[in-house]
């Protein structure tokens, strides 16, 4: 038997939208596309996902059928994030409060940003975006769905990032950036690091910009001024 705790379903950021509102069908959702997918690229039957992921499906040919029409209205090549098996029949079972689940999302997101990469720097309009399903960070925090406006606040970011470092293995720091870093493999020390090689990077660039521009001037005020 596989160990259902290292098994993902692969699936478009996009399946995520209205997760708050709910979550059962959502992760029905996230189970008949990944499900569908498998089976269509390996040339497979249902029940062959079926153990693949270590799961049964209900109702498999209504699966197959959800499935199919989730796979086509979702645009190739989207943001993809894995979700894992165990922790998604854990909510699927489990009542969770509001606050678990929105930290639910939000690690999500994060994990659909970071991919593969060791760290990076986003700020909380992408995070946001990502937890309300959207691939790209909306221009206006109005754009977002009202379930996920109401942790849109300062407050309540940090109370969600807090969480995360607590419960969910996330390294962040943000002294001085715009926006913040993150990572999931990371040590904290090894992230500062990195956020301030940048910081000081972006700061001397700065700094050799306005100095050329500074320049610049004096030589025009020069110029203008001799008889």
């Amino acid at each position: 038997m596989k160990d259902i705790e290292q098994r993902y379903f692969n699936v478009p950021i996009q399946l995520l939208e209205g997760f708050l509102l709910d979550k059962n069908q959502i992760l029905n959702n996230i189970v008949h596309f990944a499900c569908y997918e498998y089976c269509t690229s390996k040339n497979a039957e249902i029940s062959q996902a079926e153990w693949f992921f270590n799961i049964t499906v209900g109702n498999p040919k209504k699966a197959m059928k959800d499935g199919k029409a989730l796979l086509e209205s979702i645009p190739v090549n989207s943001p993809k994030i894995g979700v894992n098996v165990h922790k998604l029949f854990e909510f699927l079972k489990e009542e969770k409060p509001e606050f678990k689940q929105a930290c639910f999302l939000a690690f999500l997101a994060l994990r659909s940003i970071i991919q593969n990469k060791s760290f990076c720097k986003i700020d909380n309009k992408f995070l946001l975006s990502r937890m309300d399903g959207k691939p790209k960070a909306v221009k206006a925090l109005t754009e977002l769905s009202e379930a996920i406006l109401k942790y849109a606040s300062e407050y309540q970011t940090v109370k969600i990032k807090r969480a995360l470092v607590e419960t969910w293995g996330l390294v962040t720091y943000s002294r001085y950036t715009r926006g913040f870093y993150v990572s999931f493999s990371m040590s904290l020390p090894d992230l500062i690091f990195e956020a301030e090689k940048r910081r000081k990077s972006v700061i001397a660039k700065q700094y050799k910009a306005a100095e050329k521009e500074a320049l610049k001037m004096a030589l025009e005020r020069l110029e203008k001024s001799r008889p």
